[in-house]
């Protein structure tokens, strides 16, 4: 088995490397772009293996869940309308432009489906299938039924379909696709996007973001001057140069030239500003915005607690010892916050970087980014285990179990905790709700009104 997976990591590694590029040799400019990356394994950066510790194994009747953003993409219509009036403004000036620059004189946008998956999207999804089916080969018996869930958005359903293609293989029809609209009033705090009904719920990053950009963004604008005449590059079409580099690269699976335009250091400024976006938007230092997958991360742990219970609901469903679900990218970020690994990290100052801040936004919610909680069985003892992107990461106040895991019922009693702090989710977010919400987690009750099936 060992040697399967070993050939199969050989095999995504080399998928990785067509859409991987570098300005000097040990540097992955794809690697840095916040969530504009495609997907990568995350670094070890506290030295835990990913392997399960020894004496210890995943609890198959208390639950492991995998909680997924989308696969790459292609550009919203909005981001790709700025490229387009990019591409213009190079078109219709008298711009003569050389070094690193020089393509920019032919370049055009690369053809894209709006808001699509693209094909790197479709290799990350169907390759994260087949991963977990030989990661976890006891959690699901050939030809049997399988539950997955999606948040109800186009990507997300197709995310989970290829994911299903690849867990299952010719038998995908045998899944079950729940997708959850999150903008049903009867789903308040129970869906995979709970913020589409918290009216309070502002994004309010853009304050900090422009202090940064005013910071780093002039001395690179000051550099490129020297490659350009006839025109002079914007701070915000220097600020869209990495965000083409990776949706470029991803989009062609070939590595976009404007990845060669940003030096190292450049790159890490820009990398920055998408950690300032994400803690202060929707992560640790954002306030009301950092609760808001609370609600969802308690009927996980409502999972680990109860889990050698039944869980079988009035209509004969059953929650599978997997499971995975679907959603975006601001919504991991906010899990990534509620779970507890980055409870000790200081505050990310808009004007000068921590170089030793272990929030990093592109090992937390790259295309395909995962959060993932193990509930392992050691020496009769259950224990928790957070994985960002494969990388384990502990709990700074709860790291005493096997491998710096976290006891179970201190995990749980860590959450609730949180959610005290956090206090009333309605009213923080200002909705009443409808008064008949069904409160029992939709992992375990499906045959609500504001979840429909479909198939791979």
């Amino acid at each position: 088995m060992k040697i399967l997976i070993s050939v199969l990591a050989g095999l995504l590694a080399l998928t990785e490397s067509v859409v991987t590029g570098s300005q000097e040799k040990g540097f992955e400019t794809l690697q840095w772009l916040g969530a504009n990356s495609p997907w990568f394994a995350g670094p070890n950066v506290f030295g835990i293996s990913e392997e399960v510790p020894s004496g210890c194994k995943v609890e198959q009747a208390a639950q492991c869940s995998y909680i997924v953003r989308h696969g790459s993409r292609y550009p919203d219509p909005g981001a790709y309308q700025e490229w387009q009036a990019f591409s213009s403004k190079i078109k219709s000036s008298n711009m003569t432009a050389t070094g690193p620059l020089e393509f920019l004189s032919s370049w055009s946008p690369v053809p894209v489906e709006i808001g699509q998956l693209s094909v790197t999207g479709y290799a990350e999804l169907y390759t994260l299938g087949t991963t977990l089916r030989f990661r976890y080969p006891e959690f699901y018996s050939p030809n049997t039924p399988f539950s997955l869930w999606a948040n109800d958005y186009p990507r997300t359903i197709d995310s989970v379909r290829l994911f299903a293609r690849g867990y299952l293989g010719p038998n995908s029809s045998l899944a079950d696709v729940y997708v959850i609209d999150p903008k049903d009033p009867r789903s308040v705090m129970n869906s995979l996007a709970p913020s589409d009904l918290c009216p309070l719920y502002r994004d309010d990053s853009g304050n900090q973001t422009k202090v940064w950009d005013g910071i780093y963004l002039p001395p690179i604008k000051r550099r490129l001057r020297s490659y350009l005449t006839g025109t002079e590059l914007s701070n915000s079409e220097i600020g869209l140069i990495p965000y083409l580099c990776g949706f470029e690269t991803q989009i062609t699976g070939r590595q976009s030239p404007f990845c060669g335009i940003f030096e190292k250091e450049e790159i890490l400024q820009y990398e920055y500003r998408q950690d300032l976006r994400y803690w202060h938007g929707t992560g640790p230092g954002s306030g009301l915005e950092s609760t808001m997958m609370l609600p969802f991360l308690t009927s996980l742990v409502d999972l680990f607690t109860t889990g050698q219970q039944p869980r079988n609901n009035s209509s004969g469903f059953s929650t599978p010892p997997l499971t995975v679900a679907f959603t975006h990218d601001n919504q991991i970020n906010q899990l990534a916050a509620a779970v507890g690994v980055f409870d000790a990290q200081r505050e990310l100052s808009p004007d000068k970087p921590d170089p030793n801040r272990i929030f990093t936004s592109s090992r937390i919610n790259p295309m395909r980014g995962t959060v993932t909680l193990e509930n392992l069985k050691c020496s009769g003892s259950n224990y928790i285990r957070i994985k960002l992107n494969d990388a384990v990461y502990p709990i700074p106040t709860c790291q005493n179990g096997p491998g710096r895991t976290c006891p179970l019922d201190t995990y749980a009693k860590l959450i609730r905790a949180k959610n005290q702090a956090a206090g009333d989710w309605k009213k923080n977010c200002g909705v009443a709700g409808t008064g008949d919400e069904v409160t029992e987690s939709f992992f375990k009750k499906v045959d609500v009104p504001w979840i429909r099936v479909v198939k791979p």
